[in-house]
């Protein structure tokens, strides 16, 4: 995936990619971030309900935009990590051992 920048500058337009001036880890770990929410739909039954949101030394972190959603994650939640750990064992550094649930305000922005 490419990101391109478009500026304005002096009446011209100028265009840069994005992905030269961010650090390629931080996109590896959005990448990951974003697999693992498309993974975890099968036990939310919503695409727009529960999000990962970060990976912290052995925990993963994942917000919700209601307590429903965020109770329906955290009784699924062993099953999340045996399963993220099995499937994206080649792609985490690390084996997760919990997850921490965080209630999210708006996560389109």
């Amino acid at each position: 995936m490419v990101i391109i920048q478009l500026i304005y500058f002096n009446n011209i337009i100028y265009m840069k990619k994005l992905s030269s001036q961010i650090d390629i880890s931080i996109l590896e770990k959005a990448k990951i971030l974003e697999m693992i929410t498309n993974y975890i739909v099968k036990y939310t039954n919503s695409k727009h309900s529960c999000y990962a949101c970060n990976i912290i030394e052995n925990v993963l972190v994942l917000g919700a935009i209601n307590s429903s959603s965020l109770n329906l994650a955290r009784n699924y939640q062993y099953e999340i990590l045996k399963d993220v750990n099995s499937k994206f064992h080649n792609l985490l550094s690390k084996k997760l051992t919990k997850v921490k649930f965080k209630i999210i305000r708006n996560p389109s922005i």
